[in-house]
């Protein structure tokens, strides 16, 4: 599966940035994939071989390849939704995080993730704008594992990233995750 380039990628780390090696939980990763329950674009991006992967415990990488098939600019939004989830009965509850805005804007104001990320792939470098059109690639790149406090609530979550075009979802990812 392939992913939006550099702001679905940060997205995702978001998405995973929920547990370190050093805390007191742990993180499982119970799926991520392209999201079915909306009409994926293709002609906007293709998800290719993109996949995250356990390493040790609260540790993941994100590796494989995507292309955005046009240029990624702020007329294009990034949103991040995290939801309360059942795992078991597969609904979502009530949402505990939304993250919307402009594509260039959500990777400029990036600074703990995107320049690290950019060092493991062929992604532009921050205050490129639009992003451009072309086949990404990230080599292993180890996601932050800093962004919970040791005191975050334990459960399962959805974590929903969408690119939107004029308020229109285009292509995106999903991923369940617990948090113990």
């Amino acid at each position: 599966m392939t992913s939006v380039s550099g702001l679905v990628v940060v997205g995702l780390m978001l998405l995973v940035y929920v547990a370190a090696e050093e805390k007191s939980y742990s993180l499982e990763l119970n799926s991520f994939d392209k999201n079915t329950k909306i009409e994926n674009d293709d002609s906007w991006v293709d998800w290719g071989t993109l996949r995250m992967k356990k390493v040790s415990r609260n540790q993941y990488t994100l590796d494989g390849e995507f292309e955005f098939k046009r240029n990624i600019g702020d007329e294009q939004k990034l949103s991040l939704q995290v939801f309360s989830y059942d795992e078991g009965a597969k609904q979502k509850g009530p949402m505990v995080m939304n993250v919307n805005k402009p594509f260039c804007e959500f990777v400029n104001e990036d600074v703990d993730t995107y320049p690290n990320l950019q060092k493991k792939s062929n992604m532009p470098e921050q205050g490129d704008c639009p992003f451009p059109k072309g086949k990404y690639t990230i080599d292993n790149y180890e996601l932050e594992t800093t962004f919970l406090p040791d005191d975050a609530p334990k459960g399962d979550y959805l974590l929903e990233l969408t690119l939107l075009d004029n308020e229109a979802s285009l292509s995106g990812l999903v991923a369940s995750v617990t948090l113990t």
